[in-house]
């Protein structure tokens, strides 16, 4: 193959095959990307859609809502099916696009649940084959654009091949041929400073140079033929030894060059490693210079390494960016060398390791680190903000708790208030009746007697009313103090008994509805300095919650409420039910936020959550759990009898 024809078919190649693989990779991220916009994501929204639009309709048997939403969904050309099947696995509702035989099909199954009980079952497929066809129509327009654009670059390196190089190498062949025939006469010139030019003035210097030889030529035959015999024994030495350099030389996977020490360094051997990764011909790259062959790309690289070797001598794994063949095309090396003596002469050994693809992938990783890090920064600012939403709506969940609790408190006060108030009222009235009945039996004429009678009735009416009045009396001041209490966190220093049998007697509507009873076992004589708003409400939800998850199935249940003195500022309370107890695989969650199992039957699942917070926050104390299945469970605090300062 000529220069002419290797040059046309690597520019050829060099313009067609990276503009080929790269139109490839860009169609196939294209096909990716619009496969994801226009099919994948709208079948995982209509999946989304339809899982939740259907759900009333399987539970309900309505397959007319079903049928109008999956048709809904088929009039996108793209959904080639939409199956819908109940929990039996049998078939609801199914529509099909009819004649869908190309392009790749993709699958998107979602369950179908309604109040979180699993109804059925939901599958959408969508074709791609309407952006194949898109991406094929692309494809034939790229391919013209590729041909005219080859087309037109094959005529400009044609011309311009045929002006800068063919035409001077013919002018050269010719001179060389003058040369080679002995005409020394003419000389030998370019106009234009390049490396024809340099080839040029190469082959005048050499006409110049065999004129004087020749004229010398006869001199020196007799000289030359006394030193012939011993210069061929030397010549067969230094052959034999120049043969095995250069059999290991040439044999070295590592591209290799071998320079004159001087002020061009010109290239005195390349191996064929080297000839391979500058794609150079042996004889073209012998005798040119780095500063005028084009292997280097920065000239201020070449001088950089040159000036370190002048001054060490030596140079190890420097990474310079070189050029490969005429085509110019860059790519990195590690670069090592030294500089040796041989014969009196100073010679240059490189070596040349292509390490472009190394780069590359270091690179790469680079860029995947910095985008795996932006990611993780993201998603942890996604975290962050929905801790802050959790957090938001945990703290308005509390908050309603409370208020619920605050509900029933009143709800219950109200009920006990009513006895008492109703009896007064009925005393009262029967007072005024009999005060009326005296005034008209004055006016008639009073006997002694009778004067007695009523004395004696509204004496007792009094006593009567006296002690209703006194009854509601009390239960108001208990409740009020308890409702302080509870809606503010207050300090103050407060009797543990009585406070606790007045939290008790806000409960009693709610325990005396149930079959269960509440009993205290506190002695007279603790008293705490600390908080009772949020130890009411501890004592409150723990109550509850025996209530409502120990005597499941029982008719008789009984909670007991004890507390010891544990050294001198602490306290042991102890909340005990004699029922079932907790399971064990439930223990180590019954204090975690939302964990009921009676979700949707009156637990919320922050009950026992606030009263860990409330207990380690509010109080200062602990509290752990103790269990015992079919016997009961046991709640234990230890408090201190002076509660820390608190902001809460």
């Amino acid at each position: 193959m000529s220069l002419r024809q290797t040059l046309f078919l690597g520019a050829g190649l060099g313009i067609l095959l990276p503009a080929l693989v790269l139109t490839y990779f860009q169609m196939a991220n294209r096909f990716e990307n619009e496969v994801n916009l226009r099919v994948r994501a709208p079948m995982l929204q209509y999946a989304e859609v339809l899982s939740r639009g259907v759900a009333v309709a399987i539970w309900n048997l309505d397959r007319g809502v079903a049928t109008e939403l999956v048709e809904a969904v088929m009039r996108n050309p793209d959904v080639v099916s939409v199956t819908v099947t109940d929990e039996y696995q049998e078939v609801f509702v199914r529509r099909q696009a009819p004649g869908v035989t190309e392009g790749d099909i993709l699958r998107e199954e979602r369950d179908v649940s309604y109040n979180g009980v699993h109804v059925g079952r939901i599958a959408v497929e969508m074709s791609s084959a309407r952006i194949q066809r898109e991406l094929r129509s692309d494809w034939v327009k790229l391919a013209a654009a590729l041909a005219a654009q080859v087309g037109v670059s094959f005529v400009f390196i044609w011309l311009l091949f045929d002006r800068r190089m063919v035409r001077p190498l013919r002018e050269l062949q010719a001179g060389a041929l003058r040369l080679a025939r002995g005409e020394l006469d003419q000389p030998l010139r370019w106009h234009r400073r390049d490396e024809i030019g340099s080839l040029a003035g190469g082959l005048d210097k050499m006409r110049l140079d065999l004129g004087a030889l020749l004229a010398d030529r006869d001199q020196k035959n007799a000289d030359l033929q006394h030193e012939l015999t011993e210069r061929r024994r030397t010549e067969e030495a230094l052959g034999f030894s120049q043969a095995k350099f250069a059999a290991i030389f040439n044999a070295s996977p590592v591209a290799m060059t071998v320079s004159r020490m001087g002020e061009d360094f010109p290239l005195l051997d390349v191996n064929t490693a080297w000839c391979r990764l500058f794609a150079w011909e042996r004889g073209v790259a012998l005798g040119t210079s780095g500063e005028n062959n084009g292997m280097w790309r920065s000239q201020a690289d070449r001088s950089s390494v040159l000036g370190t070797l002048e001054q060490c001598g030596e140079i190890f794994l420097q990474p310079v960016w070189m050029q490969r063949g005429p085509q110019q095309a860059g790519f990195l090396c590690e670069i090592s060398g030294k500089v040796i003596t041989l014969g009196g002469e100073s010679l240059l050994i490189l070596a040349y390791v292509d390490i472009t693809a190394k780069h590359q992938y270091e690179e790469d990783i680079l860029a995947l680190n910095t985008g795996l890090e932006r990611r993780v920064g993201e998603r942890t600012q996604e975290l962050s903000d929905a801790l802050e939403r959790l957090t938001a709506a945990q703290s308005e969940l509390v908050r309603a708790e409370k208020m619920s609790a605050l509900g029933s408190l009143v709800a219950g006060i109200a009920h006990e208030l009513n006895t008492p108030i109703g009896n007064s009222l009925t005393v009262a009235s029967t007072l005024q009746d009999q005060s009326k009945a005296f005034a008209s039996e004055m006016a008639r004429g009073l006997t002694r007697s009778r004067l007695e009678e009523f004395v004696a009735s509204t004496q007792e009416g009094a006593g009567i009313l006296m002690r209703g009045l006194r009854h509601a009396a009390d239960l108001v001041a208990s409740f009020k103090q308890v409702a302080v209490d509870q809606t503010s966190v207050n300090r103050r220093r407060f009797n543990l008994r009585e406070m606790v049998e007045e939290i008790l007697l806000t409960l009693g509507p709610g325990i005396r509805k149930t079959t269960h009873t509440v009993e205290c076992a506190i002695p007279e004589f603790i008293s705490m300095d600390s908080y009772p708003g949020p130890l009411g409400q501890v004592l409150t939800n723990l109550i509850n919650n025996a209530l409502l998850h120990a005597f499941e199935g029982r008719q008789h249940g009984r909670v007991t409420i004890s507390a010891v003195l544990q050294g001198p500022d602490q306290v042991f309370l102890a909340v005990q039910d004699d029922g079932l107890g907790i399971p064990e695989a439930h223990l180590n969650r019954v204090f975690d936020p939302f964990f009921t199992t009676k979700l949707g039957k009156g637990g919320s699942g922050l009950g026992l959550n606030i009263v860990y917070n409330l207990v380690q926050d509010a109080l200062g104390g602990s509290i752990h759990v103790a269990n015992t299945p079919g016997l009961g469970a046991c709640f234990t605090l230890l408090l201190p009898m002076d509660a820390p300062v608190t902001d809460a």
